[in-house]
């Protein structure tokens, strides 16, 4: 099933603008859990743009939560208090880091935001994927209201056809659903999710922008795999 939603994602949920800029991703963690499929378009300027300047994907939800802070200067202690970390720490370890990775400067006690430091992630979309268990994938898919413009759920058009008037339940709490047929047919957008506030997401959103930035950078689609004793699941029987 995700083979197929890999092919169609980007036409369904991003349209024939500016699809040439999606790109799909697996087992990319966010804010909470990690969702079946990722899909960004990303802004290519600002990708080049970091590039030349040494700009590296932020990893952290600490990292991305400084970055924005640091929108305008703030001191190591005003930021240390808006993000929860430890001044020490702050400066021992993550400003440091900051830093030398390109997002910030400094000009005596105050920190800011570099100008070559851009947001990629022009829209982050995620997909949760399920055989049998809808309900799971919605519930899953609502934890991605805090790191994504837009959450669907994916199942095959047999459970789709199960769900009734639940279809109906789902839409109204804004996700969207996809029903994949044989692999003679293509996936179909049952219900077009609602975008999610910009407030909502603020963080959550960037953090998964950067982390598929850094995988789209290294030539990967897939983030790390765990092997279940050391044999992984074929795609048929994950969940």
């Amino acid at each position: 099933m995700l083979p197929a939603l890999r092919g169609a994602i980007g036409q369904m949920a991003f349209g024939s603008v500016g699809q040439d800029r999606v790109h799909v991703f697996g087992e990319v963690p966010a804010v909470a859990g990690i969702p079946d499929l990722v899909a960004v378009r990303f802004d290519e300027e600002a990708i080049r743009a970091r590039k030349a300047a040494g700009v590296l994907p932020l990893a952290t939800e600490s990292e991305v939560r400084i970055a924005q802070e640091a929108a305008t200067p703030c001191t190591a202690s005003e930021l240390a208090q808006r993000v929860g970390l430890s001044a020490d720490y702050l400066r021992r370890v993550v400003l440091p880091g900051l830093q030398d990775s390109g997002w910030l400067e400094r000009d005596g006690p105050y920190f800011q935001r570099t100008r070559t430091a851009l947001d990629v992630g022009q829209r982050v979309v995620t997909v949760e994927a399920k055989l049998r268990d809808w309900r799971r994938a919605f519930s899953q898919a609502k934890r991605q209201g805090r790191s994504a413009d837009a959450a669907y759920i994916a199942v095959p058009a047999a459970t789709a056809r199960l769900m009734g008037a639940d279809l109906e339940a789902i839409a109204s709490r804004g996700i969207g659903v996809i029903s994949v047929g044989p692999p003679a047919q293509k996936p179909r957008v049952l219900i077009r999710p609602v975008r999610i506030p910009s407030a909502t997401t603020r963080v959550g959103r960037m953090l998964l922008a950067e982390r598929a930035l850094a995988l789209h950078l290294q030539g990967h689609t897939e983030g790390q795999v765990s092997p279940v004793f050391g044999w992984v699941l074929p795609e048929d029987f994950r969940p």
